[in-house]
Protein backbone atom coordinates (compact mmCIF):
# COMPACT_ATOMS: atom_id res chain seq x y z
CA UNK A 1 0.00 0.00 0.00
CA UNK A 2 1.45 3.40 -0.97
CA UNK A 3 1.17 6.69 0.94
CA UNK A 4 1.86 10.23 -0.19
CA UNK A 5 4.80 12.05 1.33
CA UNK A 6 4.33 15.83 1.09
CA UNK A 7 7.34 17.94 1.91
CA UNK A 8 8.63 21.27 0.58
CA UNK A 9 6.22 21.25 -2.41
CA UNK A 10 7.09 17.62 -3.22
CA UNK A 11 4.42 14.93 -3.53
CA UNK A 12 5.81 11.38 -3.61
CA UNK A 13 4.01 8.04 -3.60
CA UNK A 14 6.02 5.69 -1.36
CA UNK A 15 5.54 2.08 -0.26
CA UNK A 16 7.22 -0.36 2.06
CA UNK A 17 8.64 -3.59 0.70
CA UNK A 18 7.26 -6.17 0.27
CA UNK A 19 3.94 -4.41 -0.27
CA UNK A 20 1.58 -7.31 0.47
CA UNK A 21 3.14 -7.92 3.88
CA UNK A 22 3.22 -4.43 5.35
CA UNK A 23 -0.47 -3.48 5.57
CA UNK A 24 -0.88 0.29 5.97
CA UNK A 25 2.53 1.16 7.47
CA UNK A 26 4.24 4.18 5.91
CA UNK A 27 7.59 3.96 4.16
CA UNK A 28 8.95 6.88 6.24
CA UNK A 29 8.56 8.34 9.70
CA UNK A 30 8.88 11.66 11.48
CA UNK A 31 12.66 11.26 11.78
CA UNK A 32 12.89 11.11 7.97
CA UNK A 33 10.79 14.28 7.70
CA UNK A 34 13.12 16.09 10.11
CA UNK A 35 16.17 15.03 8.09
CA UNK A 36 14.60 16.19 4.85
CA UNK A 37 13.73 19.56 6.37
CA UNK A 38 17.33 19.82 7.58
CA UNK A 39 18.58 19.05 4.06
CA UNK A 40 16.33 21.69 2.49
CA UNK A 41 17.64 24.25 4.98
CA UNK A 42 21.23 23.60 3.80
CA UNK A 43 20.87 23.14 0.05
CA UNK A 44 23.75 25.51 -0.82
CA UNK A 45 26.24 23.41 1.19
CA UNK A 46 24.96 20.02 0.05
CA UNK A 47 26.67 19.17 -3.23
CA UNK A 48 27.91 15.75 -2.05
CA UNK A 49 25.33 13.96 0.09
CA UNK A 50 25.69 10.63 1.89
CA UNK A 51 22.47 8.88 2.96
CA UNK A 52 22.87 6.01 5.46
CA UNK A 53 20.29 3.40 6.53
CA UNK A 54 17.36 4.82 4.51
CA UNK A 55 14.88 2.04 5.30
CA UNK A 56 12.62 2.25 2.24
CA UNK A 57 14.25 4.87 0.02
CA UNK A 58 12.18 7.88 1.13
CA UNK A 59 15.22 10.11 1.68
CA UNK A 60 16.82 9.28 -1.67
CA UNK A 61 13.57 9.68 -3.61
CA UNK A 62 12.87 13.07 -2.06
CA UNK A 63 16.34 14.46 -2.76
CA UNK A 64 16.36 13.13 -6.33
CA UNK A 65 12.94 14.66 -6.98
CA UNK A 66 13.72 18.08 -5.48
CA UNK A 67 15.00 20.68 -7.96
CA UNK A 68 17.06 22.19 -5.13
CA UNK A 69 19.37 19.16 -5.31
CA UNK A 70 19.53 18.85 -9.11
CA UNK A 71 23.31 19.41 -9.06
CA UNK A 72 24.02 17.21 -6.02
CA UNK A 73 25.77 13.85 -6.10
CA UNK A 74 24.09 11.40 -3.72
CA UNK A 75 25.61 8.22 -2.27
CA UNK A 76 23.17 5.79 -0.63
CA UNK A 77 24.41 3.13 1.78
CA UNK A 78 22.40 0.24 3.16
CA UNK A 79 23.07 -3.21 4.59
CA UNK A 80 19.56 -4.36 3.74
CA UNK A 81 18.32 -6.19 0.63
CA UNK A 82 14.77 -5.13 1.54
CA UNK A 83 15.80 -1.47 1.65
CA UNK A 84 17.48 -1.82 -1.76
CA UNK A 85 14.36 -3.35 -3.29
CA UNK A 86 12.14 -0.70 -1.70
CA UNK A 87 14.34 2.03 -3.12
CA UNK A 88 14.14 0.54 -6.62
CA UNK A 89 10.35 0.22 -6.47
CA UNK A 90 9.83 3.72 -5.07
CA UNK A 91 12.10 5.26 -7.70
CA UNK A 92 10.07 3.57 -10.41
CA UNK A 93 6.73 4.52 -8.83
CA UNK A 94 7.73 8.19 -8.91
CA UNK A 95 9.33 8.14 -12.39
CA UNK A 96 12.76 8.80 -10.92
CA UNK A 97 16.05 7.44 -12.21
CA UNK A 98 19.52 7.35 -10.68
CA UNK A 99 20.73 9.16 -13.83
CA UNK A 100 24.35 9.28 -12.70
CA UNK A 101 23.37 11.26 -9.59
CA UNK A 102 22.68 8.37 -7.22
CA UNK A 103 25.34 5.77 -6.36
CA UNK A 104 24.51 2.71 -4.25
CA UNK A 105 27.00 1.50 -1.64
CA UNK A 106 27.20 -1.70 0.40
CA UNK A 107 27.58 -1.57 4.16
CA UNK A 108 31.24 -2.67 4.00
CA UNK A 109 32.30 -0.09 1.35
CA UNK A 110 34.57 2.84 2.17
CA UNK A 111 32.63 6.07 2.61
CA UNK A 112 32.95 8.82 -0.01
CA UNK A 113 33.85 12.43 0.72
CA UNK A 114 30.61 14.23 1.62
CA UNK A 115 29.41 17.72 2.49
CA UNK A 116 26.25 16.43 4.21
CA UNK A 117 25.51 13.12 5.94
CA UNK A 118 21.93 12.06 6.64
CA UNK A 119 21.76 8.93 8.80
CA UNK A 120 18.80 6.96 10.08
CA UNK A 121 19.81 5.51 13.45
CA UNK A 122 20.23 1.77 12.91
CA UNK A 123 18.62 -0.64 15.34
CA UNK A 124 21.96 -2.25 16.23
CA UNK A 125 24.17 -0.12 18.46
CA UNK A 126 27.19 -2.13 17.28
CA UNK A 127 26.37 -1.12 13.72
CA UNK A 128 25.90 2.50 14.79
CA UNK A 129 29.34 2.47 16.41
CA UNK A 130 30.85 0.88 13.29
CA UNK A 131 29.35 3.63 11.13
CA UNK A 132 30.42 6.46 13.44
CA UNK A 133 33.99 5.17 13.35
CA UNK A 134 33.84 4.87 9.56
CA UNK A 135 32.59 8.47 9.32
CA UNK A 136 35.76 9.72 11.03
CA UNK A 137 37.55 9.24 7.69
CA UNK A 138 35.33 11.79 5.89
CA UNK A 139 34.03 14.24 8.51
CA UNK A 140 35.56 17.62 9.27
CA UNK A 141 34.67 20.25 11.82
CA UNK A 142 32.51 21.92 9.15
CA UNK A 143 30.62 18.79 8.05
CA UNK A 144 26.83 18.73 8.21
CA UNK A 145 25.80 15.52 9.96
CA UNK A 146 22.24 14.78 11.12
CA UNK A 147 21.05 11.46 12.52
CA UNK A 148 17.28 10.95 12.61
CA UNK A 149 15.86 8.98 15.54
CA UNK A 150 12.48 8.15 17.01
CA UNK A 151 12.44 8.92 20.73
CA UNK A 152 11.16 5.45 21.65
CA UNK A 153 14.30 3.98 20.02
CA UNK A 154 16.82 6.37 21.58
CA UNK A 155 18.75 4.85 24.51
CA UNK A 156 21.21 7.03 26.41
CA UNK A 157 24.07 4.89 25.08
CA UNK A 158 23.57 6.48 21.63
CA UNK A 159 24.75 9.82 23.05
CA UNK A 160 27.75 8.07 24.62
CA UNK A 161 28.71 6.58 21.25
CA UNK A 162 28.48 9.97 19.52
CA UNK A 163 30.62 11.58 22.23
CA UNK A 164 33.17 8.75 22.17
CA UNK A 165 33.70 8.71 18.41
CA UNK A 166 32.81 12.26 17.28
CA UNK A 167 33.45 14.36 20.36
CA UNK A 168 30.26 16.37 20.63
CA UNK A 169 26.56 15.90 19.96
CA UNK A 170 23.64 18.31 20.05
CA UNK A 171 19.95 17.77 19.35
CA UNK A 172 17.02 19.40 17.62
CA UNK A 173 13.74 20.00 19.36
CA UNK A 174 11.51 16.94 19.45
CA UNK A 175 8.70 16.87 16.89
CA UNK A 176 6.12 14.13 16.41
CA UNK A 177 8.13 11.92 18.80
CA UNK A 178 11.32 12.27 16.72
CA UNK A 179 14.43 14.41 16.84
CA UNK A 180 17.75 14.92 15.11
CA UNK A 181 21.16 14.30 16.64
CA UNK A 182 23.85 16.56 15.20
CA UNK A 183 27.35 15.16 15.20
CA UNK A 184 30.14 17.74 15.54
CA UNK A 185 33.39 15.98 14.67
CA UNK A 186 36.41 17.00 16.76
CA UNK A 187 39.21 14.99 15.15
CA UNK A 188 38.90 11.81 17.21
CA UNK A 189 40.51 8.66 15.76
CA UNK A 190 39.04 5.38 17.06
CA UNK A 191 40.27 1.84 16.62
CA UNK A 192 37.38 -0.23 15.31
CA UNK A 193 36.51 -3.39 17.26
CA UNK A 194 34.76 -4.78 14.15
CA UNK A 195 34.68 -7.47 12.95
CA UNK A 196 34.99 -9.44 16.18
CA UNK A 197 36.60 -12.87 16.46
CA UNK A 198 35.26 -15.30 19.04
CA UNK A 199 34.70 -19.02 19.60
CA UNK A 200 31.87 -21.46 20.27
CA UNK A 201 34.07 -23.82 22.25
CA UNK A 202 31.54 -26.60 22.75
CA UNK A 203 31.12 -26.98 18.98
CA UNK A 204 34.71 -26.09 18.08
CA UNK A 205 33.80 -23.19 15.80
CA UNK A 206 35.85 -20.03 15.29
CA UNK A 207 33.69 -17.07 14.31
CA UNK A 208 34.30 -13.62 12.87
CA UNK A 209 31.25 -11.34 13.09
CA UNK A 210 30.68 -8.03 11.32
CA UNK A 211 28.96 -5.28 13.29
CA UNK A 212 25.39 -5.69 12.01
CA UNK A 213 25.06 -9.43 12.67
CA UNK A 214 22.22 -10.63 14.89
CA UNK A 215 23.45 -11.57 18.37
CA UNK A 216 26.87 -10.10 17.57
CA UNK A 217 29.78 -11.85 19.25
CA UNK A 218 27.75 -14.30 21.30
CA UNK A 219 25.74 -17.47 20.87
CA UNK A 220 22.02 -16.84 20.52
CA UNK A 221 20.17 -19.13 22.92
CA UNK A 222 17.74 -20.25 20.23
CA UNK A 223 20.61 -21.25 17.95
CA UNK A 224 22.28 -23.03 20.88
CA UNK A 225 19.13 -25.08 21.39
CA UNK A 226 19.02 -25.95 17.68
CA UNK A 227 22.68 -27.01 17.70
CA UNK A 228 21.92 -29.37 20.58
CA UNK A 229 19.02 -30.98 18.65
CA UNK A 230 20.34 -30.92 15.10
CA UNK A 231 18.39 -33.00 12.55
CA UNK A 232 19.87 -36.35 11.63
CA UNK A 233 19.87 -37.53 8.04
CA UNK A 234 21.73 -37.70 4.76
CA UNK A 235 20.91 -34.27 3.35
CA UNK A 236 22.50 -33.05 0.12
CA UNK A 237 20.97 -29.58 -0.39
CA UNK A 238 20.64 -27.48 2.78
CA UNK A 239 19.52 -23.87 3.25
CA UNK A 240 20.43 -21.76 6.27
CA UNK A 241 17.57 -19.28 6.03
CA UNK A 242 18.16 -15.97 7.82
CA UNK A 243 21.68 -17.24 8.37
CA UNK A 244 23.15 -14.40 10.45
CA UNK A 245 26.79 -15.35 10.98
CA UNK A 246 26.11 -18.79 9.44
CA UNK A 247 26.27 -20.89 12.58
CA UNK A 248 23.50 -23.33 11.59
CA UNK A 249 25.03 -23.68 8.15
CA UNK A 250 28.41 -24.46 9.72
CA UNK A 251 26.79 -27.21 11.75
CA UNK A 252 25.25 -28.54 8.53
CA UNK A 253 28.68 -28.67 6.88
CA UNK A 254 29.95 -30.54 9.92
CA UNK A 255 27.08 -33.07 10.00
CA UNK A 256 26.39 -33.58 6.29
CA UNK A 257 29.65 -34.22 4.38
CA UNK A 258 27.91 -34.44 0.98
CA UNK A 259 25.76 -31.33 1.40
CA UNK A 260 25.74 -28.15 -0.65
CA UNK A 261 24.78 -25.35 1.75
CA UNK A 262 23.07 -22.10 0.77
CA UNK A 263 23.41 -19.23 3.25
CA UNK A 264 20.60 -16.66 2.83
CA UNK A 265 20.09 -13.35 4.62
CA UNK A 266 18.82 -9.86 3.86
CA UNK A 267 21.88 -8.35 5.59
CA UNK A 268 25.04 -7.98 3.51
CA UNK A 269 27.12 -8.00 6.69
CA UNK A 270 25.52 -11.26 7.77
CA UNK A 271 26.51 -12.90 4.50
CA UNK A 272 30.03 -11.49 4.70
CA UNK A 273 30.27 -12.94 8.22
CA UNK A 274 28.93 -16.32 7.10
CA UNK A 275 31.47 -16.48 4.27
CA UNK A 276 34.27 -15.51 6.67
CA UNK A 277 33.16 -18.25 9.05
CA UNK A 278 33.00 -20.98 6.40
CA UNK A 279 36.53 -20.00 5.39
CA UNK A 280 37.70 -20.10 9.01
CA UNK A 281 36.18 -23.50 9.80
CA UNK A 282 35.65 -25.40 6.54
CA UNK A 283 37.86 -23.78 3.92
CA UNK A 284 37.88 -27.01 1.92
CA UNK A 285 34.08 -26.84 1.71
CA UNK A 286 33.82 -23.22 0.54
CA UNK A 287 33.11 -24.38 -3.03
CA UNK A 288 30.10 -26.32 -1.66
CA UNK A 289 28.51 -23.08 -0.37
CA UNK A 290 26.68 -20.13 -1.86
CA UNK A 291 25.79 -16.85 -0.19
CA UNK A 292 22.56 -15.14 -1.25
CA UNK A 293 21.55 -11.57 -0.39
CA UNK A 294 17.79 -11.98 -0.57
CA UNK A 295 14.39 -11.37 0.95
CA UNK A 296 13.78 -14.77 2.57
CA UNK A 297 14.11 -17.25 -0.39
CA UNK A 298 12.64 -14.99 -3.05
CA UNK A 299 15.31 -15.96 -5.60
CA UNK A 300 15.88 -19.57 -4.53
CA UNK A 301 14.86 -22.14 -7.15
CA UNK A 302 11.72 -24.24 -6.67
CA UNK A 303 12.16 -27.84 -5.47
CA UNK A 304 15.86 -27.32 -4.84
CA UNK A 305 16.43 -28.19 -1.16
CA UNK A 306 16.21 -31.23 1.11
CA UNK A 307 16.45 -29.29 4.36
CA UNK A 308 15.76 -25.68 5.38
CA UNK A 309 17.05 -24.55 8.79
CA UNK A 310 15.49 -21.41 10.22
CA UNK A 311 15.71 -19.28 13.35
CA UNK A 312 13.26 -16.61 12.10
CA UNK A 313 13.36 -12.98 13.22
CA UNK A 314 10.20 -11.29 14.41
CA UNK A 315 11.33 -7.69 13.82
CA UNK A 316 11.82 -5.66 10.67
CA UNK A 317 14.12 -2.95 12.00
CA UNK A 318 12.08 -1.65 14.99
CA UNK A 319 8.71 -2.98 13.82
CA UNK A 320 7.46 -6.21 15.44
CA UNK A 321 5.78 -8.40 12.83
CA UNK A 322 5.12 -12.03 11.89
CA UNK A 323 5.18 -11.33 8.16
CA UNK A 324 8.88 -12.22 7.86
CA UNK A 325 8.32 -15.68 9.36
CA UNK A 326 5.26 -16.17 7.17
CA UNK A 327 7.23 -15.42 4.04
CA UNK A 328 10.08 -17.66 5.17
CA UNK A 329 7.70 -20.58 5.69
CA UNK A 330 5.96 -20.04 2.33
CA UNK A 331 9.26 -19.76 0.51
CA UNK A 332 10.64 -22.82 2.28
CA UNK A 333 7.70 -24.92 1.12
CA UNK A 334 8.16 -23.78 -2.47
CA UNK A 335 11.90 -24.45 -2.42
CA UNK A 336 11.77 -27.84 -0.71
CA UNK A 337 11.59 -31.03 -2.71
CA UNK A 338 8.86 -33.54 -1.93
CA UNK A 339 9.78 -35.11 1.40
CA UNK A 340 12.05 -32.19 2.30
CA UNK A 341 11.95 -30.72 5.81
CA UNK A 342 11.71 -27.26 7.31
CA UNK A 343 13.19 -27.14 10.84
CA UNK A 344 12.32 -24.04 12.87
CA UNK A 345 13.55 -22.94 16.29
CA UNK A 346 11.46 -20.20 17.88
CA UNK A 347 10.37 -18.67 21.15
CA UNK A 348 7.42 -20.61 22.54
CA UNK A 349 5.22 -17.51 22.82
CA UNK A 350 5.37 -16.76 19.07
CA UNK A 351 3.02 -19.67 18.34
CA UNK A 352 4.21 -20.64 14.86
CA UNK A 353 2.41 -23.99 15.06
CA UNK A 354 -0.76 -22.82 13.23
CA UNK A 355 1.30 -21.17 10.48
CA UNK A 356 3.25 -24.33 9.81
CA UNK A 357 0.08 -26.37 9.83
CA UNK A 358 -1.58 -24.04 7.33
CA UNK A 359 1.37 -24.13 4.91
CA UNK A 360 2.49 -27.75 5.28
CA UNK A 361 -0.59 -29.49 6.61
CA UNK A 362 1.09 -30.41 9.88
CA UNK A 363 4.19 -30.25 12.06
CA UNK A 364 6.12 -32.26 14.64
CA UNK A 365 7.50 -31.03 17.92
CA UNK A 366 11.15 -32.17 17.93
CA UNK A 367 12.25 -30.58 21.21
CA UNK A 368 11.20 -27.96 23.73
CA UNK A 369 12.33 -26.23 26.88
CA UNK A 370 10.89 -23.41 28.97
CA UNK A 371 11.73 -20.78 26.29
CA UNK A 372 12.01 -22.46 22.90
CA UNK A 373 10.48 -25.08 20.65
CA UNK A 374 11.95 -26.84 17.63
CA UNK A 375 9.31 -27.66 15.04
CA UNK A 376 9.56 -29.73 11.88
CA UNK A 377 7.28 -29.70 8.83
CA UNK A 378 7.62 -31.94 5.79
CA UNK A 379 6.63 -31.06 2.25
CA UNK A 380 4.22 -33.67 0.96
Amino acid sequence: MSHELQINSLHLSLSRYPKQATNDLQAWNAADELMLNFAFEHTIAAKRILIMNDEFGALACALLAAPEFADSQIHWLSDSFIAQQALAENLEANNLTMDGRLTLLSSTDNLPASDMVLMRQPKSLNYLEYQLIALQAILTADSLFACGVMLKNLPKSVFSLFEKHLGEVSTSLAKKKARLLFGHYQGISSTSPYPKQWKVAEHQFKLNDHANVFCFGKLDIGSRFMLEHFPQGDFEAVVDLGCGNGLLGLQALKHYPKAKVSFCDESAMALASAKNNVSLNFLERLADCEFNHDNALQHQADNSADLVLCNPPFHQQNTISTHIAQQMFRDAKRCLRSGGQLIVVANRHLGYHPLLKSYFGGYKLLASNNKFVILSSTKR
